[in-house]
Order: structure tokens, then C-alpha cells, then sequence
């Protein structure tokens, strides 16, 4: 749950409450598949869906370097007029106590697959185990390269380009090593 952060009025500013719920299963030794709802977007009338995978690139003691595909679509459900996103990052991690607790970063490009240019995010977080348990934080900066002096949204942006957002999830393993 999270997303880009607004200024509702001159007294409140909040992140933009996007949840998803989904589900990731180890398809092999160092990739997974993963599904998720869009849970926020069917309070507005839209169907959402995302399907992709994560795969370790490098390392994987320590250090680790992963990348994700992602395929989004989304539709109005009273016009079912379809959108289709595509999703690339990469995130290298460095586990500081190693079962517990890893820094990771990463660099993301969203593309409109009705065309124009990639959207570039950035991120930055902390990941701490509890065993079968996770929770996780994460600080992004949404469309850096995007002006947004006349964006709908008053975006809390730096200087007048894109959004900065917070993400916040828990997990849950089911199976495998905890």
C-alpha cells in the first residue's frame, strides 16, 4: 500500500492510498512468477491486474541484483475501455544483517503501451524478516523527468518534477525456507 504523496490542502498532505493484494511463487532457484488486484482502482469503477516476474541477475549472498518485468492492465468497467502498461526495474540489495535486515534500491520504467515516452521512478528502502514474515518500506520518487507545475494533483515534487511516494507492504512465505 502506498503511492505518490499530494497535497489535498494548504493543512494536510498524505500518500495516495494504492493497495494491491497478490501472490508471488517460486517457479525456479532464482526467479519467481507473481499476480496481484488492484484493489484501490475498483473504488473508481476500474479493473486491475498485474502479472510478472522477478529474477536474480547477480550475487545473491550479500548482495543481490534483481530484475522485474511487469505487464499491468487495467479497465473501465462500465466503458471497458483498456489500458496496458509495461513495467522494467532493476534493484540491487545489500542484506546489512544477513536473515534480517537488507537496504535495496531501485530504478524503474513505466511505458504506456498506447505510446509516449517511459515514466523513470526511483526508490530506495528497507526490508526486515520475521521469519516467515516481512515487512517493508520503501521512499520513491515517481516521474522524476515530469514537470508537474500543471498537473491536476498538487504532487509533493521536487522542485515542480514528479512525485515522491511511500510504499509500505507486509508479506507472508508460505512454503519453502523461512
Amino acid at each position: 500500500m502506498g503511492g505518490p504523496i499530494a497535497h489535498v490542502n494548504s493543512a494536510i498532505t498524505v500518500p495516495m492510498p494504492l493497495s494491491t493484494t497478490g501472490v508471488a511463487w517460486g517457479a525456479g532457484d532464482f526467479w519467481d512468477l507473481s499476480a496481484h488486484v488492484h484493489l484501490t482502482s475498483l473504488a473508481f469503477d476500474v479493473a486491475g491486474l498485474d502479472v510478472g516476474s522477478t529474477a536474480l541477475l547477480a550475487g545473491g549472498g550479500r548482495w543481490a541484483l534483481a530484475g522485474t518485468g511487469r505487464l499491468y492492465g487495467f479497465t473501465e468497467l462500465q466503458r471497458g475501455q483498456p489500458r496496458i502498461y509495461m513495467e522494467a526495474q532493476l534493484a540491487p540489495s545489500f542484506q546489512v544483517v544477513p536473515g534480517w535486515v537488507t537496504l535495496f534500491a531501485s530504478g524503474t520504467a513505466l511505458v504506456q503501451w498506447a505510446g509516449g515516452p517511459p515514466i523513470p521512478a526511483l526508490g530506495a528502502g528497507a526490508q526486515l524478516r520475521l521469519g516467515r514474515f516481512a515487512l517493508q518500506g520503501e521512499w520513491r520518487w515517481y516521474g522524476m523527468a515530469t514537470p508537474t507545475q500543471f498537473a491536476v494533483v498538487d504532487w509533493w515534487s521536487v522542485g515542480g518534477q514528479g512525485a515522491w511516494g511511500v510504499v509500505v507492504s507486509a508479506s507472508w512465505r508460505f512454503g519453502g525456507a523461512s
